[in-house]
């Protein structure tokens, strides 16, 4: 297995296949986590949702990777969440600098070695600890911790990649790739929510008949909820992370057999905007139940749902290279929205959505809008 790409088994193994094992904790932590960052009453008050998403999911997403009690440590979450942010503003600024000066730049632009210094604190005496466990029990050793500290220590090939040094860095790389993203995405589903009050209703009796029939929560029962899936799809399809996924390198010549021709150093992508926007009846407008009713037809039930890619849709990418971990975030999203559909009552403070903004081609919601929300009466 390649250095480089052994966090793919990570994703695709030990986390995607083990959804339904795992779930409970995400229910768990979800809900723990909303409680504990929010104070909803039974009278409208402010929250900023971005903030209160930010805490949210990394708590959740850490209860996977690193399990109790650290998921719950502030500290260690808030040095997570900031070096996320911070690597998406380094990484544009590094884009837009000649090759020959990014080493300086990012001397003064990047945050990941003071990260790596406080992460090293909080995970590399466990890193060590289960080390010097597996070595001394093997395969005797059968009580072992299900999270990604495990799976990478077991996964990581020999060399450098096993360094403790190195196997912190991949609990960092795995929360890059998992809390900013995911915070944006229930994000900009719940701008879409807070302006669309008539579809509450219907989503609150299909997650309440899928429980009910289900008698509880089930990896099964987040795919029944059709409705939900397709409230996140489509808000991904107007308001997805990138305006330009599928970026690649051409690193030889290539003519295509159309005749195009690609110089080396080429660097391509997708117009995901452009491609999302078309064979849609009025495509600019949110239409929330718009993937619920292309499921129903005939050889389409799989086809539209939030995790299925095509050259149609792109907010997972496509191909070989589709985002590995995007049936743990949509059952993750799933979960906190339907907590909140259930729970509360939420809307905007102006009739308007909130609107976008573009960092290079990021696409990223507003985050000082605030929504007014209550607890639910019924």
């Amino acid at each position: 297995m390649r250095t480089e790409m052994y966090h793919l088994k990570i994703i695709q193994v030990n986390l995607t296949q083990r959804l339904s094992s795992i779930l409970p904790d995400i229910v768990d932590e979800v809900t723990l986590a909303w409680q504990d960052n929010t104070n909803i009453t039974d009278q409208w008050a402010e929250i900023n949702l971005w903030e209160v998403m930010l805490r949210v999911i990394s708590r959740a997403v850490n209860r996977m990777f690193v399990g109790l009690p650290l998921c719950r440590n502030q500290e260690f979450l808030d040095n997570l969440v900031e070096h996320a942010v911070e690597v998406i503003k380094t990484g544009t600024i590094l884009d837009m600098t000649p090759r020959a000066f990014r080493w300086f730049v990012s001397r003064y632009t990047s945050n990941t070695p003071k990260t790596m210094k406080k992460l090293m604190q909080f995970i590399g005496p466990i890193f060590e600890e289960r080390k010097q466990k597996l070595a001394k029990l093997g395969d005797k050793w059968t009580d072992r911790p299900d999270d990604a500290i495990q799976w990478i220590l077991e996964n990581a090939p020999p060399g450098e990649s096993s360094s403790t040094v190195q196997m912190v860095n991949m609990i960092l790389f795995l929360n890059f790739a998992a809390i900013h993203t995911t915070s944006l995405s229930v994000t900009q589903a719940l701008y879409d929510l807070s302006v669309h009050q008539e579809l509450h209703t219907p989503l609150k009796e299909e997650i309440r008949s899928v429980l009910a029939e289900d008698g509880g929560w089930t990896k099964q029962g987040l795919t029944k909820m059709k409705k939900l899936d397709s409230v996140l799809r489509e808000s991904q399809r107007l308001h997805g992370v990138t305006s330009a996924p599928l970026m690649r390198r051409a690193r030889v010549p290539f003519t295509f057999s159309d005749g195009t021709f690609i110089p080396k150093g080429t660097v391509l992508c997708a117009p995901a905007s452009a491609i999302h926007f078309d064979g849609f009846e009025n495509p600019l407008e949110f239409d929330g139940f718009r993937y619920e009713r292309l499921r129903k037809e005939e050889g389409q039930a799989t086809k539209h749902q939030m995790v299925s890619t095509s050259m149609e849709y792109l907010a997972f990418g496509h191909g070989k290279h589709a985002c590995p971990g995007r049936f743990f975030a949509t059952n993750e999203l799933k979960v906190l929205l339907c907590h909140i559909i259930m729970k509360c009552e939420f809307k905007g403070l102006a009739a308007k959505r909130a609107e976008d903004s573009f960092f290079g081609f990021n696409r990223v919601a507003d985050t000082s809008v605030n929504l007014l929300i209550r607890n639910r009466k019924d």
